[in-house]
């Protein structure tokens, strides 16, 4: 196996990668970038940030010691009404908007002689594309999560089509593409660092962060507070927990998404529904040593990847209740590595929280069965390997 960091001579880059990422914030799509760029470095593959110059992933990536060149993004890219309707207007301008960024990443591609363009965002795949055919670079696709079928996503799958090639993080993400799409994308299942992240003994202080209570059992949600991540299902689900689990304690990582009034909604269902058991954490650096401090992680999203989070939590030995969006029934088989709750029942997952908090037996097994499922099938190593053996196939 290669190692998990750089080698001290670096390989001399027979691959030149210009990575595209518009995203908000530092989630997992953009996390992964950051974890992966040593390894793909080792294996000689030299990358190339193309990002806002005000991007959180920019600024890691530099802190890094890797360059970051700034293409310009637009914060706005709607192009619905309130209504829920294409807005006309909206819509051509977002049609000049892809066309311009496309042109921009075509020069930026020919001024740093790139090999290929990947497009790692799912705002610039179609500008990846268009830039790929501009500056005659092969453009290499990554989707994160579940195309959805509306217009936006056949026009994603229309890309897919146009690209050399297209990275699905899981089978569920692959199928969901229209039909004629599914065959141009190869699946390559995220990763994690499992020798850094490994179980641990709860760090006090942490624990003190996450409730009051010492010796009550603590379920945490790690993700952006977005509705689709479904926060708001995992508060009803522990509300409704049987009478013996009534004093169970919850604790909210995550910091806003696109929608600003999400968050504050939360803090209002919690203080209805669970009154003095909910601690709001923000933003978190530290979510390995969450991980540790708590008892379970807690998962009710409809849309879905293939979650770093759940994978990281597999990796410290946290157990997993989730519902089966996407590629979660890829990482979780069912009472052997975590629970799977019915799609969209609150009622089942309170089911399958109350009985991994009332089994400690079962936490443990599970724990160390879902460590093993990460180093078996998703290491960073092996995500790095099936990368590299992608972009050298497809540049011979």
């Amino acid at each position: 196996m290669a190692s998990q960091s750089a080698a001290d001579d670096p390989p001399v880059a027979w691959c030149k990668l210009l990575i595209v990422e518009q995203g908000e914030g530092l989630w997992g799509a953009q996390r992964y970038l950051l974890r992966l760029a040593p390894l793909l470095e080792a294996r000689g593959v030299e990358q190339i940030l193309a990002a806002p110059s005000d991007s959180a992933l920019g600024a890691a990536w530099t802190a890094s010691g890797r360059r970051h060149v700034v293409l310009a993004s637009p914060d706005d890219r709607r192009v619905r009404s309130e209504s829920g309707r294409i807005n006309p207007f909206l819509a051509a301008r977002e049609v000049a908007r892809t066309l311009r960024l496309a042109w921009q990443t075509a020069r930026l591609a020919r001024r740093h002689g790139v090999t290929a363009i990947h497009a790692n965002s799912h705002w610039s795949h179609l500008e990846g594309v268009l830039a790929g055919g501009i500056a005659r670079k092969p453009v290499i696709l990554h989707l994160h999560e579940e195309n959805e079928p509306d217009l936006l996503g056949r026009l994603r799958g229309l890309s897919v089509r146009a690209s050399a090639a297209t990275i699905a993080v899981s089978p569920a993400v692959r199928d969901s593409l229209p039909e004629r799409a599914r065959r141009h994308a190869v699946v390559i299942a995220n990763g994690v660092d499992a020798v850094a992240i490994q179980p641990a003994p709860a760090d006090p202080t942490i624990r003190e962060q996450l409730t009051d209570s010492p010796i009550d059992p603590v379920v945490l949600t790690a993700c952006r507070l977005d509705p689709r991540k479904g926060v708001q299902h995992v508060i009803a689900a522990i509300a409704a927990l049987p009478p013996d689990l009534e004093h169970v304690r919850m604790a909210i990582a995550g910091s806003g998404s696109l929608d600003p009034t999400y968050a504050a909604t939360l803090k209002e269902i919690a203080a209805e529904k669970l009154p003095g058991r909910v601690r709001f954490l923000g933003h978190r650096d530290d979510v390995v040593d969450l991980f540790h401090a708590a008892d379970v992680l807690a998962l009710a999203s409809t849309l879905e990847g293939m979650p770093l989070g759940v994978l990281e939590a597999q990796a410290a030995g946290l157990p997993v209740v989730a519902w089966p969006a996407a590629g979660i029934p890829e990482l979780i088989d069912h009472g052997v590595n975590g629970l799977i709750a019915e799609y969209e029942s609150v009622e089942d997952l309170t089911r399958q929280l109350a009985r991994v908090l009332s089994d400690s037996e079962l936490r443990e097994s599970m724990s160390t069965a879902a460590r093993a499922s990460v180093l078996a099938e998703h290491t960073l190593d092996r995500q790095a390997d099936e990368q590299v053996e992608l972009l050298s196939g497809l540049l011979r």
